[in-house]
């Protein structure tokens, strides 16, 4: 089982969206990445292609893990992404 993860911070994780599909996490994240005008204009899967490419400003990653029930905090959302990373 997977999930998406959108992360956004310099030095670590500041902010984090997620959704059972890339479409899903960045609709999520529109808050996020409306902040920077190019963005605004552009579609979800216009997004997805550019955060896959690495070229945006926040990340986007596929998380292998079951999908996070309401009780998970930002911290452990942070501790499943670092598991995964390592």
């Amino acid at each position: 089982m997977s999930f998406y993860m959108i992360t956004y911070g310099h030095t670590r994780i500041e902010e984090l969206y997620i959704g059972k599909t890339e479409d899903a996490a960045v609709s999520n994240a529109r808050g996020l990445i409306d902040q920077w005008p190019e963005y605004a204009a552009l579609t979800d899967e216009e997004i997805i292609k550019l955060a896959k490419n690495g070229d945006a400003e926040f990340d986007l990653v596929e998380i292998h893990a079951a999908w996070p029930n309401t009780n998970h905090s930002q911290e452990q959302l942070i501790a499943i992404y670092e598991q995964q990373q390592s």
